[in-house]
């Protein structure tokens, strides 16, 4: 009885043992799905449930199928083994998958001329696509033998595209398929009869990936004369040699050309960059063509009006252009009146011109893949400022893309009628002058994209019209640092916008950002923010926050129960605090225990760096909270009565020093000053440019001067000054913060004119947060016919750290304040 009971409970063990690897769900209709994806497993699972569709087996550690692995699973309709080490399979491997629509077995070992027995796809008779690329790890010249005679209904095929390629009859029995993708490509050369025993009615043809330069003969495509998708996109075929390859479809329809990224440099074949005539556009521009793709081809120019010579532009539905290298310059009326012959037109891509830019984003239209994030490239190309006023009338334009266009133009007007525009990027360009917008009619525009106008952003408000059905808006370096102090309704003519990206723009303090009652996402980062700002906690839908690279040295508590309340009333908010100087210490306690606790999404997982002052040095918020006692043991009642006899001890010892050492002051002073700083600045690996930094106004260029000649002829210091010292061209903002972290100490000149100077309030945020870095040693102020109450209120967090000097009037007193100054200061 008890051999019996063990027998019993051993496929329960198993059971439970393979279902706690699998993830088995259930869709809306009902229909199971298994998801035995990175499990190790060796094997086919053999107890998942038996009504199982779809069943994921990808990223294991399957070596072969043997006969009948997936006989108990015959309603699978969908099976996924890539990414295995499959090198064999069983003819009976397939077994009873009689309902098998889909079957992938990309990224594995097996030779297309031996590993496929003849039987072994016998039972997939409703095979609809199937996936054996990427499989061919060498080359090889062997001609294919795949047995494709029993799956007759197959529609979609990928495969490798080996060397000197060979197809034998069994491809001509897939009568059915429509789409053969070769997405893993050897070969070297194509010739006219590479393709000739394919089946005739395929209408999708694509050739990805082909990395080494393929000769291709100009009837290559001629068996394909039903094709309506000719891709291939990242393949080394050249620009001018893909255009020949369309003669036999010329004057016909055709839904995609996708020639994108074909022309590869260093070609050893004399073909680099593409320059096209009417002669090499004579096939194409016959075509009637819903999209095309030509972006990242090295094409210099277009001879003879080539690229406006389409006799069909009617048919257009979506054209992408970008990142090639020719001007429109001498031909761009031409241009645009073949761009509003273009009455179908719902995607234009015209962007990343005509310089070279790092990992451009392109669109992918048919294939839906989208590539990384872009990187400008900085240069800067000067000439002549070409104004352009540009007209849409395509009803059907849904997407306009013009972006990162390196040359100095501007948009002068933007005018839009009776269009279904939904996406509009107009970013990244040089200009002296924003663009106004202009829609009439109806617009229902939803995206807005009017990043790096160098332009200040100012001018464009009130050149923006009213977009209430706009739902993002982007605005990366547009310098918005002034615009969010004084004008409260920049963003009034977008109140329905759900997402708001003004990252990238030097903003140290905002205002208002008006009404926007259905903002959802809000992208603050890459700023000098100091504090959360009050706008924030009026956004009543507000679920994700990004405050990332700013100057954050905590966030306040009501900030963070606005959150924690955003959090219980939305179900879900995502905060990004990384890369800020955040602070430990007892007066951020409160912060640092609620990124313990709460259950806000936080970026990094809620680990930061921050400088913890009890330690005097930097580490993680995760460290410090686990040892939060041995952190903060200082930080309760006690701390004061230990400050008190700290204080009285230090009084007494001060008075006891200060009679013996007040006689040798001056040599003391500086003898230890010189040693300490060399000292102290090699440990730390300091290096300064300048000893000070000098922040004035207007009205005290005078002394300033008086001050310049006393600091570097007397005493033999160097001083950083505007007017002398910071490089023509360079954002103003940019090089005040860069010349304050280069100098040791800082001297603010307040006069009455400090108080309406916003640069000067932008250098005392700077030197606040270089004091808290510590790469700023002394704070002096040095008033100048100002009373102290009218003193810049910014001075006050950091009033501790500070040296004031009220400089006399009395010729008597000056030289006591010049006495101080140096005594303080050096």
């Amino acid at each position: 009885m008890r051999f019996f009971i063990v027998l019993c409970l051993i496929p329960v063990y198993l059971c439970k043992t393979v279902f706690s690897k699998c993830n088995i769900t259930s869709d809306i209709s009902g229909h199971k799905e298994a998801q035995c994806k990175h499990q190790g497993l060796t094997s086919v699972p053999i107890n998942l449930p038996p009504d199982i569709k779809k069943l994921d087996l990808s990223y294991n550690n399957l070596t072969r199928l043997d006969a009948n692995v997936f006989l108990k699973y015959k309603y699978l309709e969908n099976l996924m083994l890539d990414n295995n080490d499959i090198r064999l399979l069983h003819e009976k491997a397939f077994n009873g998958l009689y309902l098998l629509k889909y079957l992938s077995l990309s990224k594995n070992y097996l030779n297309v001329t031996e590993s496929y027995p003849t039987e072994v796809f016998e039972s997939l008779k409703n095979l609809s696509v199937l996936d054996i690329s990427r499989n061919m790890k060498t080359q090889e010249y062997n001609p294919y033998k795949i047995p494709f005679g029993e799956i007759g209904n197959l529609r979609e095929l990928s495969i490798d595209l080996v060397f000197n390629a060979t197809f034998g009859q069994e491809f001509k029995k897939l009568f059915n398929l429509q789409t053969l993708r070769f997405d893993y490509c050897h070969v070297n050369f194509l010739y006219n009869g590479t393709f000739s025993e394919m089946p005739v009615h395929i209408m999708e043809f694509h050739m990805t990936t082909c990395k080494d330069f393929v000769v291709i003969e100009v009837d290559v495509l001629v068996p394909f004369q039903h094709l309506k998708v000719l891709n291939l996109t990242n393949s080394n075929i050249h620009l001018t040699q893909a255009l020949r390859l369309l003669h036999p479809f010329q004057n016909r329809s055709m839904d995609a050309i996708l020639f994108r990224g074909i022309t590869h440099a260093g070609s050893q074949h004399g073909l680099d960059s593409a320059i096209l005539t009417p002669e090499t556009m004579r096939y194409i521009s016959t075509i009637c063509i819903k999209t095309l793709d030509l972006s990242d081809n090295k094409i210099v120019i277009f001879r003879n009006r080539s690229l406006v010579l389409f006799q069909h532009p009617e048919c257009f539905e979506n054209m992408m252009l970008s990142a090639n290298s020719f001007s429109l310059e001498t031909w761009a009326v031409s241009f645009f009146i073949l761009v509003r012959k273009m009455i179908n037109i719902e995607i234009f891509d015209f962007s990343y011109f005509p310089l070279g830019f790092k990992d451009p984003i392109f669109l992918d239209v048919v294939t839906n893949v989208n590539h990384t994030r872009v990187e400008k490239v900085q240069h800067k190309v000067t000439g002549k400022i070409i104004p352009i006023t540009v007209t849409l009338t395509n009803r059907k334009l849904k997407y306009l893309r013009i972006t990162h266009l390196m040359a100095t133009m501007y948009f002068k007007e933007f005018r839009v009628t009776n269009s279904s525009l939904r996406h509009l990027e107009l970013s990244y360009f040089e200009t002296d002058l924003f663009p106004i917008l202009t829609f009439e009619g109806f617009n229902s525009l939803e995206y807005l994209d009017l990043s790096g106008i160098s332009s200040d952003i100012t001018v464009g408000v009130g050149k923006v019209p009213l977009l209430i059905h706009l739902k993002t808006l982007i605005l990366k370096e547009t310098k918005l640092y002034n615009v969010l102090q004084t004008n409260v309704s920049i963003f009034s003519f977008c109140p329905n916008i759900m997402n708001l990206d003004i990252s990238h723009n030097y903003i140290w303090k905002i205002k208002s950002i008006g009404e926007l009652r259905n903002l959802k996402l809000l992208n603050l980062s890459h700023n000098l923010l100091d504090n959360v700002p009050m706008v924030v906690t009026k956004l009543e839908n507000l679920a994700e926050l990004d405050l990332s690279h700013n100057q954050l040295t905590t966030v306040g508590k009501k900030t963070l129960e606005l959150i924690d309340t955003q959090h219980k009333k939305l179900g879900t908010f995502k905060l990004y605090l990384s890369d800020n100087p955040f602070i430990c210490s007892c007066e951020t306690t409160t912060f640092l225990r609620w990124i313990q606790l709460t259950k806000v999404k936080l970026d990094n997982n809620g680990n930061y760096s921050c400088w913890v002052a009890s330690r005097n040095n930097i580490n993680y918020t995760r460290n410090v909270i686990a040892d939060f006692h041995h952190y903060f043991v200082n930080c309760d009642s006690t701390v004061w009565l230990k400050l008190g006899i700290s204080l009285l001890v230090s009084v007494l010892s001060s008075l006891i020093c200060v009679t013996v050492l007040y006689n040798f002051r001056w040599r003391i002073i500086f003898f230890f000053f010189r040693n300490l700083r060399r000292f102290a600045e090699k440990g730390l690996q300091l290096t300064f440019d300048y000893d000070v930094y000098v922040s004035y106004s207007d009205d005290c260029v005078c002394f300033v001067k008086e001050l310049q000649k006393k600091i570097e002829n007397e005493w033999g210091f160097k001083i950083c000054i505007e007017d002398r010292d910071f490089i023509i061209g360079e954002s103003i903002a940019t090089e005040r913060a860069t010349s304050i972290n280069k100098c040791r100490h800082i001297i603010f000149v307040v006069s009455p004119s400090t108080v309406e100077n916003e640069w000067s309030r932008f250098e005392i945020e700077r030197a606040k947060y270089e004091k808290f870095s510590k790469n700023l040693q002394k704070i002096v102020v040095i008033t100048k016919d100002i009373a102290l109450d009218n003193i810049p209120v910014e001075f006050s967090i950091i009033w501790k750290d500070v040296l004031l000097i009220q400089w006399p009037v009395e010729k008597d007193e000056v030289q006591m304040a010049w006495q101080e100054l140096r005594l303080w200061f050096f």
